[in-house]
């Protein structure tokens, strides 16, 4: 968490970075930690009545994007879509924006119940970033790394 927090959190001076959610992912955070601090948040969800404090809601991504090009288009550095399946698909499948994927690749089986979209990772450009580590990391029994892609719409 500690390397999300850092990538989403670090904006260039006087911005702040903006980070998207379902509302299912909003609702997995655990309440102490939402909003989550020193990005702007935004929730996308087609049944939530009213923003939660601190929050902007919309009920697309394309509402998002207006948002974020309108009134927010002074404050905001970039942009994250953080999950759930569904905000991923519709940004992955956007094509008036680029898209950079940060993965992080679990090389162990691990049991899971929510999934990345399905994706053909060898037709994605990789990236190499100097704040983004390349080596291997093992943690609490699991062995992962990072890597961050680039989407060509073309």
């Amino acid at each position: 968490m500690a390397f999300f927090k850092r990538i989403t959190s670090t904006a260039r001076p006087g911005l702040q970075n903006a980070v998207i959610m379902g509302k299912n992912t909003w609702e997995s955070i655990p309440s102490k930690f939402r909003p989550l601090p020193g990005r702007i948040n935004i929730v996308i969800s087609s049944t939530m009545p009213t923003a939660p404090d601190g929050v902007y809601l919309c009920r697309s991504l394309s509402d998002c994007f207006h948002i974020l090009e309108n009134e927010l288009n002074t404050q905001v550095d970039q942009v994250f879509v953080i999950g759930g399946v569904r905000a991923y698909e519709e940004a992955m499948a956007q094509k008036e924006h680029p898209v950079r994927i940060y993965c992080t690749h679990v090389l162990q089986d691990v049991e899971c119940d929510a999934f990345f979209p399905s994706t053909d990772w060898e037709k994605l450009t990789k990236v190499t970033l100097p704040d983004v580590p390349t080596d291997l990391v093992e943690e609490n029994g699991y062995t992962y790394r990072f890597q961050v892609y680039d989407l060509d719409h073309s």
